[in-house]
């Protein structure tokens, strides 16, 4: 399992959080899976939850690690985002400690 599989199991388990919706927004969803449609001819890209990026910061990796909730309304929304960007850097740290982790986390304010 990839480390972004596990964060999302693991951010899908916290109290608080209904759903992990796709890391891009959904404009920017549709466009990628057009274009790979497009593009090779075959089937549709699988949608990424959680999005790991690792890059060189003045001679240390950093991961940037996005993910997008929604929440249960159980817990207020900045106490949650706070809770899972938490929980994603002690995850990260125990699997890979020489990273430092920065962690964007969004809250999805869907309205009917």
């Amino acid at each position: 399992m990839s480390l972004e599989d596990q964060i999302h199991q693991w951010v899908l388990g916290l109290d608080g959080v209904d759903t992990v919706y796709s890391a891009d927004p959904l404009w920017l969803t549709a466009v990628k899976q057009l274009g790979a449609l497009v593009g090779a001819g075959d089937s549709a890209t699988p949608v990424p939850f959680v999005v790991c990026a690792e890059e060189e910061v003045n001679g240390r990796a950093l991961m940037t690690v996005k993910v997008r909730i929604g929440t249960d309304g159980s817990v207020p929304a900045p106490a949650l985002a706070r809770l899972v960007a938490a929980e994603i850097r002690t995850l990260v740290a125990g699997q890979r400690p020489e990273v430092d982790v920065k962690t964007v986390v969004e809250v999805a304010a869907l309205g009917v």
